[in-house]
C-alpha cells in the first residue's frame, strides 16, 4: 500500500474539516437538538439542516476528489457526513417524545 501524496493528504483534510464545518454553521447546536423535547419544528429543521449539509459536504468531497485525482477525499466526506447525521439522528431519538 503506498503512502499519499501530500496533496491528496491536504484535499482530504479539507473535505473533513468542510463537512464539520457545514454541518455546524447549517444545523443547531447538539445541545439545543437535545433540549427541544421532541417539537417538531425543530425535529423538521434539523432533517432539512442535514439534507442540505450532507449534499454540500459531499459536494465538496466530490471537487476535491477531482483535484486530486483520487477517490480518497469524496469517500472520506460521505463517511463524515453519514457520521454526523447519525449523531444528530440519535440525539432526535433519544429526545423525549413528550413535554414533561
Amino acid at each position: 500500500m503506498s503512502r499519499p501524496d501530500a496533496q491528496t493528504a491536504s484535499l482530504t483534510m479539507l473535505a473533513v474539516t468542510a463537512s464539520i464545518g457545514v454541518y455546524t454553521s447549517l444545523l443547531p447546536s447538539l445541545s439545543e437538538v437535545r433540549k427541544a423535547t421532541g417539537d417538531p419544528v425543530i425535529t423538521n429543521d434539523v432533517r432539512m439542516g442535514e439534507v442540505a449539509a450532507a449534499a454540500l459536504a459531499i459536494s465538496i468531497g466530490l471537487m476535491a476528489s477531482g483535484m486530486a485525482g483520487t477517490p480518497v477525499p469524496a469517500m472520506v466526506a460521505v463517511v463524515c457526513a453519514v457520521g454526523v447525521t447519525l449523531m444528530y439522528e440519535s440525539i432526535l431519538s433519544a429526545t423525549p417524545k413528550e413535554k414533561k
